[in-house]
This record gives structure tokens, C-alpha cells and sequence, in this order.
């Protein structure tokens, strides 16, 4: 099973402020939409929270969090990486995605074979940030540019990395 981390961060590793993206890209949104479409996710409980109403019934959100008892409708609550890697491959999944926030990407890179990382050419202040992805782990197979436009207030780069040796 694949373990692939997708997430947009700034230049600094932002990837939240105040529970909030610093940004609207409506291109990222979409893409974002387009390949999270009826997966088995993986996501903290503040992240869960703040996306209530996004998720549809073709998702499987698994909400990592310390309390097995927590209410996920339509998903479940786990309480390690390996017990969502678990219950993904037990569900017949081929892939799970980590959408965040910053703790899930950190506790989930060790196991992931793959980053979709939309690098926002901005540096706005936050509280949350992605993990570093260092040159000797992690290889860029694709990088497209879109410039800021009227729609998207600032440049972004959508890259694809697949760890060495994969």
C-alpha cells in the first residue's frame, strides 16, 4: 500500500494559520479535490474539525487522534499510522493520503513513499508547517509552475516527490 502525503506549503513550511489556509488558490482546490476524490484519508482531529461539510460519502476520513472513541461519521478514529495502514489494506485500499495538519504529516512521512506538495511562492506567518524533505530522502519527479493570475493572488509550484530508492 501506498502512503502519499498531499499538502500545500509555503516557502517556509506554512501550511496553517489559526486553523486557516493563508491562501486561496483556486487551482490548487482543485486539484486537491480531483485526487483526494473517494480515497481512504488520513488526518489529525483539529483537521478534521475545521473541514466538517468537505468530506463526501465516497471518503474515508481515519481522523488520527489519542481518543479511540471519537466520533468520526463515516470513517473511524485511529490512534497510530500503522493501525490506519491497517485498516486501509483491511479495506482494500491501494493508497492512503495524508491531508495534515502538520503533526499527521510529521508522524506520517516515515512511512510514505510519495509527497504531492503544492509550494506557495509566499511567506505568510502561521502556525502550523510540513515537515523538511531533505534532498538525500526525497527526489522531485515533476514540478509545474502556475504563475499568480487574477484568480490566485500568489505563484505556486505543484511538485511530486518520491523518496530515493522507491
Amino acid at each position: 500500500m501506498k502512503v502519499i502525503l498531499i499538502a500545500a506549503a509555503a516557502e517556509n513550511d506554512v501550511i496553517s494559520s489559526a486553523g486557516r489556509l493563508p491562501w486561496h488558490l483556486p487551482d490548487d482546490i482543485a486539484f486537491f479535490r480531483q485526487r483526494t476524490a473517494g480515497a481512504w484519508l488520513l488526518l489529525g482531529r483539529a483537521t478534521w474539525e475545521e473541514m466538517t461539510g468537505w468530506f463526501t460519502p465516497a471518503h474515508t476520513p481515519l481522523v488520527l487522534t489519542r481518543r479511540a472513541d471519537f466520533p468520526v461519521p463515516g470513517g473511524r478514529a485511529v490512534t497510530s499510522m500503522k493501525n490506519a495502514i491497517s485498516l486501509a489494506k483491511a479495506g482494500g485500499a491501494a493508497e492512503l493520503l495524508v491531508i495534515g495538519g502538520g503533526q499527521v504529516f510529521a508522524s506520517a512521512l516515515p512511512f510514505a513513499d510519495t509527497v504531492l506538495l503544492t509550494r506557495v511562492h509566499a511567506s505568510p506567518p502561521g502556525d502550523a508547517f510540513f515537515p523538511p524533505l531533505p534532498d538525500s530522502e526525497w527526489i522531485v519527479l515533476e514540478a509545474i509552475h502556475h504563475p499568480a493570475d487574477e484568480r490566485h493572488a500568489h505563484a505556486f509550484t505543484f511538485l511530486t516527490y518520491r523518496r530515493r530508492g522507491e
